[in-house]
């Protein structure tokens, strides 16, 4: 089973940068694809009726495209050109899901209220 997070993410991205492990990297990257396609399906179907999940479905739109976008250029042997994508990708994957905090958003939440 597969679990999207962040190392899962670079562990694919690291395969891809050897050509001997490319093809597992990139099959790595379809498959978070398509459960993210999944995901992207079912919080788009039960948005009427179960509140407001747009910002979720924003994000996991916004996720797939990238994958989309990427997938075609690493099968081609652009590394350069995906590379933006996934860069942008992991940062969706760590920060929008909340996997990894900036260490001032921490600081914030930790220290005492100024009044």
């Amino acid at each position: 089973m597969l679990i999207i997070s962040i190392e899962t993410l670079e562990e694919a991205r690291k395969k891809l940068a050897d050509p001997a492990t490319r093809q597992e990297g990139i099959d790595i990257l379809r498959k978070i694809l398509e459960i993210k396609q999944a995901h992207l399906w079912r919080s788009e179907a039960i948005a009427p009726c179960c509140g407001n999940l747009g910002g979720f479905a924003c994000q996991l739109n916004e996720e797939t495209t990238l994958l989309e976008k990427s997938l075609p250029m690493l099968e081609n042997g652009d590394l350069a050109g995906a590379a933006p994508l996934l860069d942008r990708l992991s940062q969706l994957v760590s920060f929008g899901m909340g996997q990894r905090e900036t260490p001032d958003l921490i600081q914030r939440l930790i220290s005492p209220r100024q009044v």
